[in-house]
């Protein structure tokens, strides 16, 4: 079976980074990727003042809505 090299985690496009460097780099995008990945939907969502709501146009008055009404 012919296996594909894997992709590379992380690579220097420009400069010459130490060992160190590179390592520490490595650390830091592991565990961000490890953190991303246990993220997830914890319960029901508030969608009490969203954004979304906040962006919309406000309803206006329409004059047939009361038709019941009596006016004394």
């Amino acid at each position: 079976m012919d296996q594909k090299p894997a992709k590379p985690f992380l690579s220097v496009v420009k400069g010459n980074p130490t060992d160190a460097e590179v390592a520490t780099l490595t650390v830091l995008f592991a565990g961000m990727a490890a953190g991303a990945a246990d993220e997830g939907p914890k319960g029901p969502q508030n969608q009490w003042g969203r954004l979304e709501d906040r962006l919309q146009q406000p309803l206006s008055f329409s004059p047939g809505s009361f038709l019941n009404v009596q006016y004394y």
